[in-house]
């Protein structure tokens, strides 16, 4: 009986305390910030993270911020901490995270890339400590839940907007091909397919839960325009996943709730599909319309009125459809469903009552499937453009077959990389020395298998093991029979981490920095409710639960980030202001001076140093100063120490060699890159052209084996490029082979030309007669027509009827071909 009061104290008095946080300006501003990130943030293109300097800067900016509002949390911690509950012991281990990528950065393929990488998992640790600390009162937990569905709305009225031609994002609205396909802030398709899985998550359950009418209205508006929106993304992997992640949401609530969630989902999804076809079509003219206004700099400026005739009757549509669909959902949550709630009482009731559906969608899942394969006139009743895309899904589907080999490939890299990884964004830069064919991919198209490629497998058992410990927490939790209302509360949380980590487990929307951060402020709201007292309460780790420790090292990791945070985003923006100059004309010294002072701050970056080099090599071209090539040299030798397998540094070191007329060192480089880019068919072609090069600069020398040794290798570079061509016949049938991995004209020329020179004129022949072709570069076609004619007289197989044309047209080339007729090696 004791206990029992001493615990009921405690709780009371934990309970008095988080009710009284949002009195602190601190706490004010820390949710500030949350909700300004998230309204803000999406309209960044969601903060991705690509292999590009335009992408560093609106990330750089929100690290500052969070790195500033780690300082506060800080503050606001310092006479709070305490380590007595579950939720601070998990304050401490998703530091774990970051720690992942601090270790990567011992195996690091690109250093610049790695310390990024770095520097988000920090700031996703910020995120989920300002979800676990704000929402542990019903202030904050509302502040972040209302935050995230208002977030998710905005972007879908933005794509919408998008949609009716009132605003235009370069590739909200896109085209493949014939297919119109949403992308809204993300600009791909299933990115934003599977972010749409949190706002109809999020809006059914809200619907669910609400007591006041119009509070259902609001959320019963919103279920047209989602489901709309995830309908014309065309993704295969949203239809493909939203049945898994509904298996896994649905548990969680009662009986008589599901059947309400699939009876609201059903009124929704036939309005929407009703209106999909037209509002195709509507989008379809208005893209068309934007396309036409578009400037240089893809940007419209005279966009659509909402009272286009287009616009107009896109939002007249959507309007009517959504207003019907919330009409017949209020009236059917405020008469019918608790008639209906009363009807199934008692089943609700009965144990495991809610895996009823559950093992129904598994049952409608496999009848999908035979619907699907049998081309059902159920799938064909669908919209034109949605039912073509659910009948190509299958296993032998060019897309599946192609994220197979991907991830094949993916555990070749790990084989070399096991226990730490690569480092952060090492595919991107990795993949095509491990690539089975030709693809053109810089993301793994799976969260999971791209962050065991960063962090190995130390990384990735730390996150598995952080995220898996709360999920089950949080699921033992609440059927442990705690209080309804904190229950569906934290639902909304758990919408988000499982709609997005299910849906990324094929496909990348966690390199959208906003899309990560927003799943770990879950995560933290989450594990707020973890408030059982910790066991064992003994003298193991003391030091460990002094008040001042844990405070003492988020200080040193606050100043820490901030420090490096403002001298990243400094960087980027004395790069924007070189870049602004030189787009201005300014002088190459005035260019320099905001250029260097970014170099200075941040030698590592590729970018940089590379815009460094470039403007180096312009004026070289201008002057011929030796002076301006050295200097390129230089920043090209120092960003090859820590980016040695870049192909943008590959591509800028074969350059600048080629610049300096350094042939011989080009070439070393092209070797370097035929064991890199095996599947680039440019690098064989360029080590073709060098080999005939220096092989007639050695012949002409007198060197024999020397060029003999270059006419050997150029006829191993073309008997590598036949065998990997034989590899790609054996791919599967529906699998593209991606980049084209053909023998150009140029190359033809090339290889023709030392299979002369080496005396083998009939396989010259054979190969020259592509090049023997006037709509081809003239340039190509009149030499290869040149070396053609040549190679077949040499052979005893002219062709007097091309000659003649030929020669008439350049009676010069007699002489020429004669030339290389009776040329001897």
């Amino acid at each position: 009986m004791v206990t029992v009061q001493n615990k009921n104290v405690y709780r009371l008095g934990r309970e008095r305390a988080e009710q009284q946080e949002h009195h602190s300006i601190l706490y004010w501003c820390i949710t500030g910030f949350v909700l300004a990130f998230l309204m803000i943030a999406p309209f960044q293109t969601a903060l991705f993270y690509g292999s590009s300097a335009k992408y560093e800067g609106p990330i750089y900016t929100s690290m500052v911020w969070a790195a500033v509002v780690l300082l506060l949390l800080v503050v606001y911690l310092y006479s709070r901490w305490q380590w007595k509950e579950q939720r601070d012991l998990y304050a401490v281990a998703v530091w774990g995270v970051p720690l992942g990528y601090l270790l990567s950065l011992l195996s690091a393929v690109t250093r610049h890339h790695a310390e990024n990488l770095l520097l988000f998992h920090v700031m996703y640790a910020v995120f989920f400590l300002m979800g676990l600390w704000l929402a542990r009162n019903r202030f904050g937990h509302a502040a972040i839940r209302y935050g995230i569905v208002c977030s998710a709305y905005a972007v879908v009225v933005f794509c919408l907007l998008n949609v009716f031609g009132n605003v235009y994002f370069y590739d909200a609205v896109m085209k493949q091909g014939e297919e119109l396909r949403l992308t809204s802030v993300f600009q791909y398709a299933n990115a934003f397919a599977g972010f749409l899985i949190i706002p109809l998550l999020c809006c059914l359950h809200l619907i669910i839960s609400s007591r006041r009418w119009y509070v259902t209205a609001i959320h019963a508006v919103m279920l047209v325009p989602v489901l709309l929106s995830f309908f014309l993304t065309l993704s295969r992997g949203g239809l493909v996943m939203l049945p898994f992640i509904l298996l896994a949401f649905l548990p969680f609530m009662a009986f008589a709730k599901q059947i309400r969630f699939f009876l609201y989902l059903v009124i929704g999804g036939v309005a929407s599909l009703l209106i999909t076809d037209k509002i195709r079509d509507i989008a379809s003219k208005v893209l068309d319309t934007m396309a036409a206004r578009r400037g240089p700099d893809f940007k419209v400026k005279d966009t659509l009125s909402f009272f286009d005739s287009l616009s107009f009757a896109g939002w007249s549509t959507l309007l009517a459809a959504s207003t019907l669909a919330a009409l017949v959902i209020v009236l059917l949550h405020r008469f019918g469903m608790p008639w209906l709630d009363k009807g199934l009482s008692r089943l609700s009731r009965a144990k495991f009552s809610n895996l009823y559906i559950p093992v129904l969608i598994v049952f409608g899942l496999a009848l999908g499937v035979f619907l699907v394969a049998s081309k059902s006139f159920v799938v064909n009743v669908l919209p034109e453009a949605l039912s073509s895309r659910i009948q190509s899904i299958n296993l032998q589907q060019h897309s599946v077959l192609e994220r197979f080999t991907m991830y094949r490939d993916t555990f070749k890299a790990l084989q070399d990389y096991p226990l730490f990884g690569a480092g952060g964004n090492a595919w991107a830069v990795l993949y095509p020395q491990y690539a089975n064919n030709p693809y053109t991919v810089s993301q793994v198209h799976s969260f999971l298998l791209q962050y065991m490629v960063e962090t190995g497998i130390v990384g990735v058992l730390i996150l598995l093991a952080f995220i898996g410990s709360i999920l089950v927490l949080f699921a033992k939790r609440y059927f442990a029979g705690r209080s309804e209302a904190d229950g569906e509360r934290d639902l909304l949380f758990y919408a988000v981490v499982v709609a997005i980590l299910l849906h990324s487990l094929m496909d990348f929307e966690m390199s959208y920095v906003f899309v990560s951060a927003i799943v770990f402020l879950s995560l933290g709201g989450l594990a707020s409710g973890f408030s059982a007292p910790l066991r064992p309460r003994g003298e193991t780790f003391k030091w460990v639960k002094s008040k001042y420790v844990f405070p003492l090292f988020l200080g040193i990791v606050s100043v820490l980030f901030l420090i490096t945070s403002f001298i990243h985003w400094s960087a980027d923006r004395q790069y924007a202001r070189a870049l602004q100059l030189a787009g201005e004309g300014k002088s190459l010294n005035e260019v320099l001076v905001p250029l260097d002072k970014a170099l200075e701050l941040q030698p590592n970056n590729l970018y940089y140093a590379l815009t460094r080099v470039n403007f180096m090599e312009q004026v070289y071209k201008q002057t011929q100063n030796e002076a301006y090539y050295k200097e390129g040299t230089k920043w090209l030798d120092s960003i090859k120490k820590t980016e040695p397998y870049d192909r943008s540094v590959f591509e800028a070191g074969y350059n600048h060699y080629m610049l300096g007329n350094k042939q011989e060192e080009a070439l070393a480089l092209m070797e370097d890159g035929l064991r890199r880019f095996p599947w680039v068919i440019g690098m064989y072609e360029r080590a073709a052209m060098l080999h005939l090069q220096l092989g007639e600069k050695a012949r002409q020398s007198g060197m024999k084996k020397v060029a003999d040794s270059h006419w050997t290798a150029g006829i191993e570079l073309h008997q590598e490029v036949l065998a990997r061509q034989k590899k790609l016949e054996s791919l599967p049938k529906g699998q593209m082979a991606g980049s084209p991995f053909d023998i150009t004209p140029g190359f033809s020329l090339t290889l023709g030309q030392i299979y002369y020179i080496s005396g083998d004129a009939g396989k010259a022949a054979e190969l020259l007669a592509a090049t023997a072709d006037e709509r081809l570069d003239a340039e190509i076609s009149k030499s290869g027509t040149r070396w053609y004619l040549a190679a077949l007289k040499k052979a005893g197989k002219p062709d007097e009827s091309l000659y003649e044309r030929f020669t008439a047209k350049y009676p010069e080339e007699k002489n020429e071909i004669e030339s290389i007729v009776s040329f001897v090696l």
